[in-house]
């Protein structure tokens, strides 16, 4: 039998994110007033991003969905519930602004989902080559590395290089608060596969030493108030900074450590 690399030895089998959005309702529907867990307070913006993040980690997890896969398939062919302006701004809009009417909608579409029978499941519309991802048994087993936060928004930097609005391609419309979900959603699939991102809070504590980030604040509204206003600029910047604090690790007395 092969050993388990060093680096899988300590990872837990992933959380599907279904189950993380169900988790998400159960606290809405139970309690009149955020935060929230997970979310904090509603916002679907953030949430959107939350699921492309914790996605995104999923993928590089390398784990099988299953029939999970074709949740989008179903919300937006079988049900038509996912207009091409997108879910977030037409629920939103549906509800006057109310963020929690609007995102409780979309979720109540996930309990749906989860409450199809394996036929139904498999009579979905699949438009890609390869077997029907419902006829494929789910494995939430890691099989690659936990790939830190940083390494992550350095590829993302990577990706987008100095293309302008090319960070649509990860988070949509370009919001920092849709970066702000994107980066927590990456955040809590590791954290409940049990990987130790223990970089990250580094990083953060350096943006408040090093650059004056105020403590207990996100990066969103100062960065974003450096940026007069530009969200795209603001986000760059962050990412700017993480690969300036990557290259600074690799020295000696490396910052926030010793």
């Amino acid at each position: 039998m092969s050993q388990q690399p060093a680096a899988l030895a300590d990872v837990k089998p992933v959380v599907p994110l279904l189950d993380v959005l169900l988790r998400i309702r159960e606290d809405l529907r139970s309690r009149a007033t955020g935060p929230y867990l997970y979310i904090g307070m509603p916002d679907v913006d953030w949430l959107m991003c939350f699921i492309g993040g914790y996605g995104e980690c999923l993928h590089s997890l390398g784990v099988e969905e299953g029939a999970d896969s074709v949740f989008g398939e179903w919300f937006r062919d079988v049900k038509k519930a996912w207009p091409g302006r997108g879910w977030e701004t037409a629920y939103l809009e549906e509800f006057h602004g109310d963020q929690k009417r609007a995102l409780l909608k979309f979720l109540d579409f996930v309990a749906e989902f989860r409450a199809l029978s394996p036929e139904a499941l498999a009579s979905i519309p699949w438009h890609f080559s390869g077997e029907h991802p419902a006829s494929r048994a789910a494995s939430w087993i890691p099989v690659h590395p936990p790939k830190p936060t940083l390494d992550m928004l350095l590829e993302v930097r990577r990706e987008i290089g100095d293309v302008p609005g090319r960070l649509g391609m990860f988070i949509g419309p370009i919001e920092v608060r849709r970066m702000a979900g994107f980066i927590d959603g990456y955040r809590l699939c590791l954290a409940l596969a049990g990987a130790r991102d223990e970089e990250y809070p580094r990083f953060e504590r350096w943006l408040q030493e090093d650059k004056g980030l105020p403590p207990g604040q996100e990066w969103t509204s100062p960065l974003l108030q450096a940026s007069q206003g530009d969200a795209e600029q603001a986000i760059r910047q962050l990412l700017s900074h993480a690969a300036e604090f990557r290259s600074q690790s690799q020295k000696p007395n490396a910052p926030g450590e010793g």
